[in-house]
């Protein structure tokens, strides 16, 4: 295992969380939106879309595992601007979802904003290493659109589980399984991706509830973390009893990992996945 000092860091990465130009730029595949403005109609189709970013700051300066950190974001437009007013997606202003590099750490967490359009979130990353902050958004009357940041964070650094395609398959999720099929996974196309859910015991998990406005979300990440899809199921169609069913665009073949999100008893359940693209 590797450990970064806070020291270490700082001098590793130039006190790069620090500046004031945004720190990178966005993915085109957003799958946020309203009805209006087609987010669920696409189901994670490409965004041709302005190419926010994000300046990621944080307290304390160099972020350690296993300690609490206080995100400070801001995203800007493709011409520089700080963006300020933002139209409310799936009960939020921001989704933020962070993946450590090897795509063995996720969450979906949802910042506060202020008038001035400063973005804040406490997290404790769990491991040392390098984590991408994927931003989905939609500036107020704009379209859908995600900003990504990077992060170093101090500490040991776990080397990730190789990613084994494990779907369509049956896999094991917190507190609820799944049975996923993927059809048409192909470069280029766009795959049904449906989850067949069932509570440890094996029954079927009638009993999935709505959650942030849907009946479930899906993130799907490429292996290298450069490809990013948010997607939802079709709008007016419920879940049929345990069954959750997504469509999202793969742009190119290789690992992708998934993570499904559902809301069963109160609490969010994840399904995670892997899945190879031809």
């Amino acid at each position: 295992m590797k450990r970064f000092t806070p020291l270490a860091l700082a001098a590793l990465i130039g006190c790069a969380p620090h500046q004031d130009k945004p720190t990178s730029a966005t993915s085109p595949h957003a799958g946020h939106g309203d009805d209006k403005k087609g987010g669920h109609e696409q189901h994670g189709q490409p965004q041709v879309a302005a190419k926010p970013s994000l300046t990621v700051r944080t307290e304390p300066a160099a972020p350690e595992a296993g300690k609490p950190v206080v995100l400070k974001l801001m995203i800007h437009d493709a011409g520089g601007a700080m963006l300020k007013d933002f139209d409310v997606v799936h009960e939020q202003k921001v989704h933020l979802i962070i993946v450590r590099d090897g795509l063995d750490t996720f969450a979906h967490i949802h910042p506060a904003l202020d008038a001035a359009g400063n973005i804040t979130a406490s997290y404790t990353f769990p491991a040392g290493g390098t984590y991408r902050l994927f931003a989905d958004h939609q500036p107020a009357g704009g379209e859908p659109a995600t900003a990504i940041g990077q992060l170093m964070v101090a500490g040991d650094i776990p080397t990730a589980p190789k990613l084994m395609p494990d779907a369509p398959g049956k896999v094991k999720g917190d507190g609820v399984d799944s049975q996923v099929a993927v059809e048409n996974a192909k470069a280029g196309g766009e795959a049904t991706i449906r989850f067949d859910l069932t509570d440890p015991a094996g029954e079927p998990a009638n009993d999935i509830q709505p959650y942030m406005g849907a009946m479930g979300h899906l993130v799907v990440i490429s292996e290298d973390g450069k490809e990013y899809v948010h997607a939802h199921p079709a709008e007016g169609k419920p879940a049929a009893g345990n069954v959750v069913a997504f469509q999202a665009h793969f742009p190119r073949a290789g690992l992708y990992k998934g993570w499904g999100q559902f809301r069963r008893g109160g609490e969010v359940r994840v399904v995670p996945f892997v899945v190879k693209v031809e």
